[in-house]
């Protein structure tokens, strides 16, 4: 480690020693390589950081609800490339290649510029492992013409498939800055490309969001070199270098090249996010119980003024995104999920390192750009229990079950029942996946109801038991203060000799009701579907009769669709109830919040 430090200082001592020999108005004439390198130097590490500049409100009128709107002014400094590599939306077949010379002033352009000067050999291999006997190729030039040779060399003796590797991500996005920012891009350079096909519509107010599906095949790369010798051909000259390499333009080489396809989708719809973020949610995560085919038409279809823009590259042109058909985003998924052609695949993303000591390269991007955030103003009115909960339909899910355990410690588990979040006045955490609920031995993977039957006036050292439901209804376990779980699931059947009225529909919700001190207690069923409940008492066992969800509590009814999830619980003395809608997007309360007697309040959107 001494031995380089005192190389680099030393080479760096003869470049200022030689520079300042030099004549002001000579150009630069290095006499080593390490010399013509070092003068254009390492690349600087970007920095990372989010200032709001600017931010301003205003109240407005949405469907006939008061909404405040803040826009906050953002000021983004952020890292490109780096290991996830630098995008491709064009080919640019002649420069982006394993080994490849690269102006480093220049990566953020859409075709960076060249180092263009002669070659020494090099080896090209690739990271699939599917027994190809010549899985690297040698070279006597790093060339486009020769590398090509060398990729079709290692693909013509590999199997020809290899398994799925691909990834979904979708996000909102407001601005044409902040849609360059997602791609880790610079919105005057590169994302020009792709904005031609995905430009934003203006002739109406659009809530905007940006799916990406990347499938990788392969990823072919240029064995790093040890030394400057091993990157240029005997008979280069340092000062050849001089007019490519200089200061603020390092020199960079290509590590890596992966290949495959890459679909970008712009949705744009005047209906509300929380509702495209649903048609996604649906479509991509199988959030429903319908049936596969009909999912994408049910959600999509439901959204106003609906459009869709795409951008596909790579892949067998007869299993593209538009032969699947742009709404049909399920099948998409299914298709992605196949082994495919290692054939198709085209450069989608590259790896950049520097010459100068190998590391690889990070880019700023800088922007500015307005996200607009509007909630309701009812959300004013909710209680601090429950005010933090606004978002989480958008950024969790809907909610599809919670029960509360002490005090004001809630849990709010999705609609699919696999994660839940836990919530307190102000703070959330999580998700966490269902799983590992309790000590971890939770026989459901998924909870479609649950309730914590002895209430949430229970000390710290008090017993809690949580009766929880799968996500049919039909089945329940108790989660005892320990975290244990009883060991065997019962049937809903068991409950009070089979008399539960919810046996055939299943259970969709629970809700404490009550508890004294001699053991007895009470809480409510809510049928699947949500539009019907009942009260049950354990000592002795009963089931009153069933009623219409419409009216619970008395007065106005829950002020939500029909209840999908509920919370009993005690603020003090005074006990509320949550009722969540079916859907889970929305949530009203029972109680005495203002101090002027129990009523129903909401509902309030999550």
């Amino acid at each position: 480690m001494k031995i380089a430090n005192l190389r680099t200082l030393a080479i760096l001592l003869s470049l200022i020693l030689f520079v300042a020999a030099c004549k002001k108005d000579e150009m630069f004439k290095p006499e080593t390589f390490d010399q013509a390198i070092a003068f254009g130097g390492a690349f600087e590490e970007p920095t990372e950081s989010e200032t709001t500049v600017s931010s301003s409100s205003e109240t407005s009128e949405i469907n006939g609800e008061t909404w405040k709107c803040t826009t906050e002014t953002k000021d983004i400094l952020a890292k490109g490339g780096g290991r996830n590599g630098f995008p491709l939306f064009s080919p640019n077949a002649s420069v982006i290649y394993p080994g490849n010379l690269l102006q480093g002033a220049s990566l953020l352009n859409a075709t960076p510029k060249i180092i263009s000067v002669g070659r020494a050999g090099g080896t090209i291999s690739t990271d699939v492992a599917d027994g190809n006997i010549q899985a690297s190729f040698a070279v006597n030039e790093i060339s486009k013409s020769s590398v090509s040779t060398a990729i079709n060399n290692i693909i013509n003796t590999s199997t020809g498939v290899v398994p799925a590797n691909f990834s979904l991500t979708y996000d909102r996005v407001q601005s044409r800055e902040e849609f360059a920012l997602k791609l880790g891009v610079q919105v005057e350079s590169a994302f020009t490309d792709l904005e031609a096909n995905l430009s934003f519509s203006s002739d109406k107010s659009y809530n905007r969001y940006f799916v990406q599906l990347n499938q990788s095949y392969y990823t072919m790369s240029y064995d790093i070199p040890t030394s400057l010798d091993d990157i240029f051909a005997s008979d280069v000259r340092p000062e050849d270098l001089t007019k490519y390499v200089g200061p603020g333009n390092p020199a960079a080489y290509i590590s890596d090249v992966t290949y495959g396809r890459i679909y970008y989708m712009l949705i744009e719809s005047t209906s509300s996010s929380t509702e495209i973020d649903a048609a996604l949610e649906g479509s991509f995560n199988g959030v429903t119980t319908k049936v596969e085919a009909d999912v994408d038409v049910n959600y999509f279809q439901s959204l106003k003024n609906l459009k869709i823009k795409v951008y596909a590259f790579g892949g067998d042109a007869s299993t593209t995104l538009l032969t699947v058909g742009v709404t049909n985003l399920s099948s998409l998924r299914s298709l992605l999920a196949e082994s495919t052609d290692i054939r198709t695949g085209k450069p989608i993303s590259y790896t950049v390192r520097s010459v100068y000591d190998n590391q690889i390269v990070n880019v700023q991007l800088a922007t500015k750009y307005d996200v607009t955030k509007c909630v309701p103003t009812k959300i004013d009115l909710a209680p601090a229990f429950s005010k933090h909960w606004y978002g989480l339909a958008e950024s969790f899910g809907p909610v599809g079950a919670a029960f509360a355990t002490r005090g004001t410690e809630v849990y709010l588990f999705n609609k699919e029942g696999d994660e839940y979040m836990i919530s307190n006045v102000g703070s959330l955490e999580g998700p966490y996946p269902t799983s590992s609920l309790g000590d971890g031995s939770c026989p459901f993977t998924k909870i479609g109801a649950a309730c914590n039957i002895e209430g949430n006036q229970q000390g710290p050292n008090d017993q809690i038991t949580i009766m929880a439901f799968d996500e049919t209804g039909t089945r329940y376990a108790y989660m005892f203060n320990d975290g244990g779980w009883s060991n065997t699931p019962s049937d809903v059947t068991q409950i009070h000799g089979g008399r539960c009225p919810f046996n055939a529909s299943g259970v969709g919700a629970l809700a404490f009701n009550w508890k004294n001190a001699d053991g007895p207690s009470s809480r409510y069923f809510f049928n699947k579907g949500g539009d019907k409940y009942c009260s049950y008492a354990n000592n002795p066992q009963n089931f009153s009769s069933v009623y219409n969800s419409s009216g619970f509590g008395g007065g106005s009814g829950p002020q939500v669709d029909d209840v999908g999830a509920a919370i009993g619980m005690y603020i003090g003395n005074d006990k509320y109830y949550v009722l969540f809608s079916e859907a889970g997007t929305e949530y009203s309360i029972l109680g005495n919040l203002e101090g002027t007697g129990i009523k129903h309040y909401g509902p309030f959107p999550l």
